[in-house]
């Protein structure tokens, strides 16, 4: 039988067992949610804090913001946060399948992302009131926050662990790390050591000052989309 002419690229695109990844362009989408996430949840809560009538941010927590008939502005700010970093940690998910990012990433990123939307979801309880269930699901989605922002930060130092000229980064997205969860104790556990509000608001800034630098170290190794051919072999495609 003679061999068909027609080009080999012709033959149909079997996406293979991971199916298709996103475009390019909707690669560069996701990691841009990861710049928005911090970007809007810190501007959000300073902003509301420093304006809403008879609230005290440097006394009062963050989460208290979403009570009351204002309210509804820091659940929004808990819960679009946390749909930004969902889609932040598709795009880191992405760059591991390139090597790009260390396993743990996409994990981080999401835990994060779901503990802001927690957060949202289940209000915290006023001050001197019994504590309800919502609120102890508050607290635990706020540490859980608290706690994947400070490993978001040591994922930098595995990357610089295997590339020396990294090693500088490495080092302050670790100190910043280890300062967010240090703030975060000090306002938790010893309140009347400072003003706890205050004290959570910087472990807020700094934790979420590693999200930017981690969304900014993804950005250029953003993979273009992978297929493969009915023969196994890649194809790149770029574009959206």
């Amino acid at each position: 039988m003679q061999a068909s002419s027609r080009p080999f690229r012709s033959a149909p695109i079997d996406e293979g067992p991971d199916g298709p990844a996103p475009s390019l362009s909707q690669q560069q989408l996701l990691v841009a949610c990861g710049f928005a996430a911090p970007i809007v949840f810190v501007g959000t809560f300073l902003i509301e804090g420093a304006t809403r009538p008879g609230y005290d941010a440097w006394a009062e927590f963050v989460s208290l913001l979403s009570l009351g008939s204002g309210g509804w502005l820091q659940v929004a700010n808990f819960l679009a946060s946390g749909w930004l970093l969902l889609g932040f940690s598709v795009a880191v998910f992405q760059a591991v399948r390139i090597g790009a990012a260390p396993k743990p990433a996409p994990i981080v990123f999401s835990t994060m992302g779901l503990g802001l939307v927690a957060a949202g979801a289940f209000p915290t309880d006023a001050i001197a009131t019994p504590l309800t269930l919502h609120g102890e699901l508050h607290y635990v989605a706020t540490a859980i926050v608290a706690g994947s922002m400070a490993a978001a930060c040591l994922l930098e130092w595995h990357d610089g662990c295997h590339d020396p000229g990294r090693m500088v980064s490495a080092r302050q997205l670790v100190a910043a790390g280890l300062a967010s969860i240090g703030l975060f104790t000090i306002s938790l556990v010893i309140p009347n050591a400072a003003d706890p509000g205050l004290v959570e608001r910087l472990a807020f800034v700094v934790g979420s000052a590693g999200v930017l630098l981690y969304a900014r170290r993804v950005w250029p190794k953003v993979p273009a989309r992978p297929s493969r051919n009915r023969q196994g072999l890649a194809v790149t495609m770029r574009g959206g």
